[in-house]
């Protein structure tokens, strides 16, 4: 932009010194070339300064201001061809040098092309004037005088009186603007202290932003500082010792030798506030410190709450402790209360079924005895034979009973292989039944977490094997392979009708449920006469099952 203008104002003055007709003209078009130039790159940076980069970025904005005045200064150059910029040309009469030139239809488009690229500048200028900082709004104001003066005489030279005919004074007023953009410059500071686009990345941070200079005077302060520490436009160019007095702790960072981050705690009034806060030197191309800035972000209310969620968090474990606590001790009463209930399901099973059993030990027996007094002895053998049937029963209750008053007080884990041998030598087979035990596969293909589940399902099946099938023969067969585990238990015993209510009954439904936590399925096969066969079979991967929930 800067060799535009240089080019324009040199191109001028040769234009003015020229005498002949054709060397004016050489410069008038050298002048176009300049001008053209300069007025759009000076749009494009007046853009880039109030923060208008996303117009900057796309491509065919860049385009227009690239082929507005290349379009100018092609017209410029061929005007000889068609005449659409000068349509003639005639000496002036108010001097011996001066030349008018007549303008053609042409120079009506460059006429408002140029002013739409003015209007480009002088609106956001004008706009820039009115917001951000005193400094910020100081320095828009000497950039938007800079930019009407030319604007001001180049119509004055469209516009003007005859006696000034021919006359263009826009590239003469460039040295009054020029004296403009040097008190930008310098008394603003305008090339160090205030950043390109200084509204967007400073003025609407929620972070405080403080600007002093090398005597710790403050030079800047956005509107998220003014608002916290209450500094006001007039204490620009104040100590910030003096303007922030209430604020120590703050005040006194540009003491500090070089740039550091920290966390400081500042007391105002009752209340505590804390900042996390940067300092900032600023330096010049030769190094020089030229300002500081400091940067503050009230983090008070994030320490609060982080210090409100850990207090909560604490809460949360005690009562996730008294939480854990009260469920071991329900877990631990409902263990004392499944104790209770099995005592109580004993004992009426010992009532129920042992009891019974005495007593028809001792109804026959007597009937015995009558019998062998009238020397009925085919009838006293029928009746003996029912005597020694209903012993054997009698003794298959006790030993059952024994058997699970034993598990019942028992708190270890279930080992299915071992306990299931246990149970058949405990119960089966010193109730004189014949037990056949038939075990394939390897033991540790049967997830572990599989035995308690598989051992009550087995338990359940012999329970009813033993109470109700009246058989003196049951088969266990275990099968654990890689893809599957299998049980089944059967025996030869009277049987009954699977469309009866007894295969709904309580044994049954505690099988099957059983069976599904396992993932698995469990059928049962009987018909009267025919016996009774419990199958369950699930499948896993590995050790892992599949139906474990």
């Amino acid at each position: 932009g800067a060799l535009g203008v240089a080019i324009w104002t040199l191109a001028s003055a040769l234009d003015y010194a020229a005498t002949e007709l054709t060397h004016k003209i050489f410069f008038a078009k050298i002048e176009v070339i300049g001008s053209y130039s300069a007025l759009a790159l000076y749009a494009l940076f007046v853009l880039s300064y109030v923060g208008a980069d996303r117009w900057l970025e796309k491509k065919w904005f860049r385009a227009v201001f690239a082929l507005l005045p290349l379009t100018n200064i092609v017209l410029t150059w061929t005007n000889e061809w068609h005449g659409l910029i000068w349509r003639g040309f005639s000496p002036a009469k108010n001097g011996e040098n001066i030349v008018i030139f007549y303008h053609g239809p042409g120079f009506i488009w460059v006429g408002i092309t140029g002013y739409m690229m003015m209007a480009v500048i002088v609106v956001n200028l004008w706009q820039a004037s009115r917001r951000g900082s005193a400094l910020s709004r100081n320095q828009a104001r000497h950039l938007l005088m800079a930019s009407l003066i030319p604007v001001i005489s180049n119509l004055f030279y469209l516009f003007g009186a005859e006696q000034f005919a021919g006359i263009d004074w826009t590239s003469i007023t460039f040295s009054i603007s020029n004296l403009f953009v040097l008190t930008a410059l310098y008394s603003t500071r305008f090339l160090k202290l205030v950043p390109v686009a200084r509204y967007t990345l400073i003025e609407q941070m929620s972070d405080c932003v403080l600007v002093v200079n090398e005597d710790d005077e403050i030079i800047d302060f956005n509107a998220a500082a003014r608002k916290t520490f209450g500094i006001e436009q007039k204490q620009l160019g104040a100590d910030i010792r003096f303007a922030m007095k209430h604020w120590p702790e703050i005040a006194h960072l540009p003491d500090q030798q070089k740039d550091g981050d920290g966390k400081i705690s500042v007391v105002h009034g009752s209340d505590g506030y804390v900042f996390d806060t940067r300092l900032t030197f600023m330096e010049d191309t030769r190094g020089q410190l030229f300002a500081k800035m400091i940067v503050t972000q009230d983090v008070t209310q994030k320490l609060r709450t982080e210090k409100a969620l850990q207090q909560r968090l604490v809460q949360i474990q005690l009562l996730n402790d008294d939480l854990q606590s009260t469920q071991e001790q329900v877990v631990e009463q409902q263990r004392e209360l499944a104790k209770i209930e099995e005592r109580h399901r004993m004992a009426r099973d010992l009532h129920d079924s042992v009891s019974q059993s005495l007593h028809s030990l001792v109804l026959f027996s007597e009937t015995l005895m009558a019998m062998l007094d009238k020397e009925k002895y085919v009838r006293a053998k029928q009746i003996a034979i029912r005597l020694q049937e209903s012993a054997q029963h009698s003794l298959r209750e006790t030993r059952l009973l024994l058997y699970e008053l034993q598990v019942s007080g028992v708190s270890r884990s279930v080992d299915f292989f071992r306990d299931l041998e246990t149970r058949l030598a405990t119960v089966e087979h010193r109730s004189a039944m014949q037990v056949e035990l038939i075990r394939e596969g390897s033991v540790e293909y049967c997830p572990p977490e599989w035995h308690e589940n598989l051992f009550w399902i087995a338990m359940e099946a012999l329970n009813n094997t033993l109470k109700h099938s009246r058989s003196q023969q049951v088969r266990v067969f275990v099968d654990c392979s890689e893809e599957f585990v299998e049980l089944e238990i059967a025996d030869s015993g009277v049987g009954f009708n699977l469309d009866s209510s007894h295969q709904g009954g309580m044994g049954f439904l505690t099988m099957r449920e059983r069976a599904e936590l396992l993932g698995g399925k469990l059928t049962v096969e009987s018909q009267p006469t025919q016996g009774t066969r419990v199958h369950f079979i699930g499948y896993h991967t590995g050790n892992q099952s599949h139906g474990l929930h």
